[in-house]
């Protein structure tokens, strides 16, 4: 019974952030937009592979990761400027139709250049959900309650990245092309839909737009915003970096089939940890939050160290990978939660969903640039490894730098 009890207790701040109607919904608002973004990488591949080279499929992928990161801020200071739904509602039409030109084009035989310039429209223009959901969050939830929804989004969002590649590729390979591409579409309508409906500013009566962020850098006045960006940089480097290097581990041990489950593994651990992390919600103060980062970020060395020494003997890695991953969601939802406070304020004119924005970019440029130094050593994988151990090392002392 006192496990039970315990549990119960432990439930406790999930119980409240849902107990409210409109936060249960922006619960499933957030379901649905982080599914599409775990489908997207693959339903590229298949739509493009389908008829073109492996080649051409890759670089779709890339003009539309390109696209994406280029205009992330810009995309959020307009939903901060203009109201969130207006700018999804709009960026959604333009999204749909870039991903239809792409759809109607591969079997048709475009030319690469036409398919490449499709997917990268569509990235340039992909509705500001990810920073959105994470300014409404901010916004929304009770302060004692915040690093819950965090801890809360960065699950969704791990599992998101679980199940999104298994859905698109079953609907992709089991059905066809386009019922991946639809299910995407309905389910990114659906988010901005739901958004929409919970995105009003205080002065929405009015039908006035939210002020407009003060000076050209807008959230990046912030100081405190600026440090969070060279830790989220050097944390999504080791987080790509170490898919890279388990990749390379696993095909040079003959056994490529175990990347997709020991990638799964560190996704698990991060899942647990951010549950674990969202559990103890309402103690959490925002001077505790920012002593919290550092030590987070020195668990994620220290697991992906541990990972390091267990790639020694093939049989522990797959223990080590959970074990890597349980302060990495912890990590992921205590640096956004510190953004949107680091912005100035909260969603609208406080630049929230335009500083979550900038971290979204700079933290695609820091897995790019991870992808490409692990791939650099992936010929000796324990290597690549230690370097991403010591891509979290150096992400966690620069967050003890930013105290």
């Amino acid at each position: 019974m006192t496990a039970i009890s315990e549990a119960a207790g432990a439930l406790g701040p999930y119980r409240r952030l849902l107990g409210e109607p409109a936060l249960r919904g922006l619960a499933v608002a957030d379901v649905c937009a982080r599914l599409p973004q775990g489908m997207v990488a693959i339903t590229l591949l298949l739509v493009t592979a389908t008829h073109a080279s492996m080649t051409t499929a890759g670089l779709v992928v890339a003009g539309y990761t390109l696209g994406q990161a280029v205009t992330g801020p810009l995309r959020g200071r307009l939903a901060d400027r203009y109201g969130l739904a207006r700018v999804c509602a709009a960026c959604g039409c333009g999204y749909a139709v870039a991903l239809l030109a792409l759809l109607a084009g591969s079997p048709a035989g475009s030319p690469a250049w036409l398919l490449v310039a499709a997917a990268a429209a569509a990235g340039l223009i992909v509705p500001p959900l990810s920073p959105g959901m994470r300014s409404l969050w901010s916004a929304r939830a009770p302060r004692t309650l915040r690093q819950t929804a965090f801890a809360l989004d960065a699950a969704v969002f791990d599992l998101a990245y679980l199940t999104g590649p298994v859905v698109a590729s079953a609907l992709a390979a089991g059905v066809a092309p386009a019922a991946a591409v639809g299910l995407l579409l309905a389910l990114t309508g659906a988010a901005i839909v739901m958004i929409g409906r919970r995105s009003r500013p205080a002065d929405a009566e009015t039908g006035r737009a939210a002020p407009a962020r003060r000076g050209v850098l807008g959230p990046l006045h912030s100081p405190g915003l600026r440090r969070l960006l060279i830790t989220g940089c050097l944390l999504n480097a080791a987080l790509s970096a170490t898919e890279v290097a388990l990749t390379g581990y696993v095909r040079q041990h003959d056994a490529l089939w175990a990347s997709g489950p020991l990638l799964a593994g560190v996704s698990a651990g991060s899942i647990v940890g951010s549950l674990l992390l969202g559990a103890r919600g309402p103690g959490a103060q925002a001077g505790e939050t920012g002593r919290r980062l550092p030590r987070l970020l020195a668990g994620y060395a220290l697991g992906l160290a541990a990972l390091t020494a267990a790639s020694l003997y093939a049989p522990l890695i797959a223990v080590a990978a959970p074990l890597a991953g349980l302060c990495l969601g912890p990590s992921l939802a205590t640096l956004f939660n510190l953004a949107s406070g680091a912005s100035g304020g909260t969603g609208g004119a406080g630049g929230g969903t335009e500083a979550q924005g900038w971290l979204n970019s700079v933290m695609n440029g820091g897995a790019a640039a991870g992808a490409a130094l692990a791939g650099a050593a992936a010929s000796q994988p324990v290597l690549a490894l230690a370097l991403a151990a010591a891509l979290a090392a150096a992400a966690a002392a620069s967050s003890t730098r930013r105290r």
